[in-house]
């Protein structure tokens, strides 16, 4: 008697997953759904560059308060331009 329980239940599981199928197919549309996903990602995508240049920003301007040193990666002046050359003493 279970074999024939088992049998009824693997089939209306198989039923209600093309059931399943069926209605996704009627009611959904693949092009917008497509057109959906694209938009996501790009909004995923904008809203990652937009933080990345928001944190690198804070953080250039974080740096040299609490290091006291320059952000690692920017341009230094040069000395030369800074201050005149000092003579050499021989």
């Amino acid at each position: 008697m279970d074999k024939r329980r088992e049998l009824v239940v693997q089939q209306l599981h198989a039923l209600a997953d093309d059931l399943e199928g069926l209605w996704k197919a009627a009611t959904r549309d693949p092009a917008a759904e497509r057109r959906k996903q694209r938009g996501w990602i790009l909004l995923t995508g904008a809203l990652g560059a937009a933080s990345t240049m928001a944190s690198r920003k804070a953080l250039a301007k974080l740096w040299p308060i609490l290091t006291g040193e320059p952000p690692p990666g920017t341009k230094v002046s040069e000395p030369s331009a800074q201050a005149p050359p000092r003579e050499r003493v021989s």
